[in-house]
């Protein structure tokens, strides 16, 4: 018969042990989401399906660093439809942000945010996208957006209140690349991207790449393969593949992913709002996402390569 006096003491150590661990690694990741940078950091997320929750995750990231670090933090909304970037951080669903001189010739932060949209958390909002064909756009409009993530999109109100196609990569830098170096962070939120005509350009534009995906074990699979060929791409840039489980699938998939070697696998908890702004975070998924944005960061400062566009 086990002696409780003698499990009591062995208990009170696992479990204060174990708290202990876990709040030196949250001081961890909260001084790596705070550390400097060299010159500003991109953070591109992006996905080759919908459904994934790659808006809100970006959103969230964005949200994680704009409220922790001094400086200033960009959030590109790139992605077609209104449940994006912008509409996650808290933003008013204005449209595209309208062109401004001042941006676009920018040489003081002032001019950089102007007609910028800045959010409760202190992130300026910018929205990159048109409406109609465009390279880089989906022709369906619907299976351009999460359609999977959100089954109340028909009852979102006016067509017109939002891009209704991805920004092209001509368009994303035309409007990031005058003021990308006037934020410490710029968190990009490309949506849903073909393999095959924009990742390359998604890569080219970053320090690092979070490729997201469904947490079944097929769509963890795909994108690790497409993680390894965006390497080859853009040699330089890290890429880091984070498996979102928005249906509840579990995580073993992922949780067997993170033991590859090839590839880093940062997976995001099932909890209902990740995709719904209205719902209150679980400890879990806070403590999640911060350890994602903590990784995120560290990528982006280890990263080699010089974005295209971006200051030597």
């Amino acid at each position: 018969m086990v002696d409780l006096r003698d499990a009591g003491p062995a208990l009170v150590r696992a479990f204060f042990g174990s708290t202990a661990g876990g709040a030196r690694e949250l001081d961890d990741a909260h001084r790596a989401i705070r550390q400097g940078v060299p010159t500003s950091r991109r953070i591109a997320f992006t996905s080759l399906a919908g459904g994934t929750g790659c808006s809100a995750t970006a959103a969230a990231v964005a949200t994680v660093l704009a409220r922790r670090r001094p400086g200033r933090v960009l959030g590109v909304d790139g992605a077609a439809g209104n449940r994006s970037l912008a509409r996650y951080a808290g933003t008013p669903l204005e449209g595209a942000t309208p062109p401004s001189a001042l941006r676009a010739g920018a040489r003081a932060s002032w001019e950089a945010t102007d007609g910028l949209a800045l959010a409760p958390s202190g992130l300026h909002v910018l929205r990159v996208g048109g409406v109609g064909p465009g390279h880089g756009a989906f022709p369906d409009r619907a299976a351009s957006t999460e359609r999977g993530a959100f089954p109340d999109r028909a009852a979102t109100p006016e067509r017109g209140a939002f891009p209704d196609r991805a920004a092209s990569p001509d368009e994303w830098a035309d409007a990031v690349d005058p003021i990308a170096r006037f934020f410490d962070v710029v968190v990009g939120d490309w949506g849903r991207r073909s393999p095959f005509v924009d990742l390359g350009a998604v890569a080219e534009d970053a320090h690092v790449v979070a490729l997201v995906c469904a947490a079944d074990r097929a769509a963890i699979e795909a994108a690790v393969s497409h993680a390894d060929a965006v390497r080859a791409h853009a040699t330089g840039t890290e890429v880091v593949v984070v498996p979102v489980d928005v249906t509840g699938e579990g995580q073993r998939a992922a949780r067997t992913a993170e033991t590859w070697d090839h590839v880093r696998v940062l997976p995001v908890p099932h909890d209902p709002a990740v995709t719904d702004p209205r719902r209150v975070r679980s400890a879990a998924l806070r403590t999640g996402l911060v350890h994602l944005t903590a990784a995120l960061v560290d990528a982006a400062v280890d990263a080699t390569r010089r974005p295209t566009g971006a200051p030597r």
